[in-house]
């Protein structure tokens, strides 16, 4: 990442898997070496004594498992704001839906649901706007994404048959229903 470039959410994802592989490699690496250090003085190759270390190991690997949760949960608490503001823009974009103003619910949803096109609720009622608006192309592409992250979802799967069967896709029409036919009902 370049001075001043603002970390993009893949890299800060990338970032916490990072330090997380670390402290995770680092307490393995104590551990193992802990143990190698404890059987040689177990078997009298080195004058320490195999309980003490052992102990000393487990205290250290131990202090490290704590490190690492530490800083994983303060980077995430750090984030908390964030997800915040994402709730509030959420709530506000289904105010809107529910008072059927389609077109402005569904640039709030299109903005939450951002790059990666992973914030499953904003996916699904994004769909849902883009539904009542006859935009049935881009409903396909909501309702897919959606269906990739949640996939047993009836009502998901019925209205992307609905998309497929209004652009005439009549064999992936089926294909959809019978999706929908496989998922248990949510009564």
């Amino acid at each position: 990442m370049l001075a001043g470039e603002e970390p993009t959410p893949e890299a800060t994802d990338e970032e916490e898997r990072n330090y997380s592989r670390m402290f995770m490699l680092a307490a393995l690496a104590v551990f193992l070496a802990g143990a190698i250090v404890s059987l040689l003085g177990g078997y009298g190759y080195i004058q320490v004594d195999p309980v003490q270390v052992m102990g000393f190991t487990m205290v250290s690997v131990a202090i490290l498992i704590c490190c690492g949760s530490l800083t994983i949960t303060g980077r995430i608490m750090a984030k908390m704001p964030e997800y915040g503001e994402t709730e509030e823009k959420f709530r506000q974009a289904m105010e809107l839906y529910e008072n059927e103003e389609w077109e402005e619910a569904f640039q709030i949803f299109s903005e939450l649901v951002g790059p990666k096109m992973d914030h499953r609720r904003a996916l699904y009622y994004g769909a849902r706007c883009l539904e009542k608006m006859d935009r049935w192309e881009d409903v396909k592409k909501y309702i897919g994404r959606y269906l990739e992250l949640q996939p047993k979802d009836k009502e998901a799967w019925e209205l992307l048959a609905t998309a497929h069967r209004r652009l005439f896709e009549y064999e992936e029409a089926e294909a959809a229903e019978e999706k929908a036919r496989q998922m248990p009902s949510k009564d």
